[in-house]
């Protein structure tokens, strides 16, 4: 406890130069009576499965995504919880030379990342996760002023679609009505008996126009989505979509990509 660098507002603190997270348990007086500890790891080249999507562009990832392009570019971590970088003022070497700025707590991660493009002019910002509406809106504006962004998101392509919280990182949902000529276009399109007046489409330019999905247990195996957008209105018409499910091998360290529907 005496190496603790103090729990802020969510309950979490770390440890100087250290990535492991620790949060407690309260009882009703405030005082802790419980921790649980996770541990925080970073393993070089965990990211080589998508090196060649960084030049043209979970946690552990991230980490090394860092790494590799604070070479290069000016790269900013917003570090909600310090999870990113690790405690302390210094940020862990595992993110080689990016500048992190650390949020003081959960609901104030937005503003963070607008004060992070208004005063720093990063050409890549990360973040580890983007939970809520006023994060996406500031996620947008940073991509509107020219800077690039890296985050992670629960759920898979599909239950992006879903969340009206998150939609807005590809781009959202609306839907248009549509005119006799254009429906009866549709229908003949679709091959369908009945004529459908209301379309449910995607609003606007995804954020992120690339994907990489993670399932749990499958940690050599990701599936890529290159062009989001595309996806997106291929589920939207209920088509399935492309990816590049890539695997590595373990014996070897080689990376084979597969071209498949999902």
């Amino acid at each position: 406890m005496e190496s603790l660098q103090g729990f802020g507002d969510d309950n979490r603190a770390g440890m100087d130069g250290q990535l492991h997270r620790i949060s407690c348990i309260r009882n009703n007086r405030n005082g802790v009576i419980g921790l649980t500890i996770r541990v925080g790891r970073h393993i070089e080249g965990n990211s080589d499965m998508i090196r060649d999507l960084l030049e043209e562009s979970k946690t552990t990832i991230v980490r090394d995504v860092a790494k590799i392009l604070s070479q290069e570019k000016n790269v900013f971590i917003v570090d909600t919880s310090n999870e990113i970088a690790g405690d302390g003022d210094i940020p862990h070497s595992c993110v080689g030379h990016s500048r992190r700025m650390m949020v003081k707590s959960l609901p104030n991660q937005a503003d963070t990342m607008i004060e992070c493009v208004q005063n720093h002019t990063p050409e890549v910002m990360i973040i580890d996760e983007i939970g809520r509406k006023r994060e996406v809106d500031a996620a947008q504006t940073s991509k509107n002023r020219g800077v690039r962004m890296i985050a992670s998101a629960h759920g898979d392509l599909r239950s992006l679609i879903k969340n009206k919280d998150l939609r807005g990182l590809i781009g959202g949902v609306e839907t248009v009505t549509l005119g006799d000529t254009e429906a009866a276009k549709l229908q003949q399109k679709n091959g369908t008996k009945t004529i459908q007046k209301s379309l449910t489409t995607r609003a606007a330019a995804p954020i992120f126009e690339i994907i990489i999905e993670l399932k749990r247990g499958r940690l050599h195996e990701w599936h890529v989505v290159t062009n989001s957008a595309e996806a997106v209105d291929d589920l939207l018409r209920g088509d399935k979509y492309g990816i590049q499910k890539r695997m590595r091998c373990m014996s070897s360290g080689r990376i084979f990509v597969e071209r498949i529907k999902n």
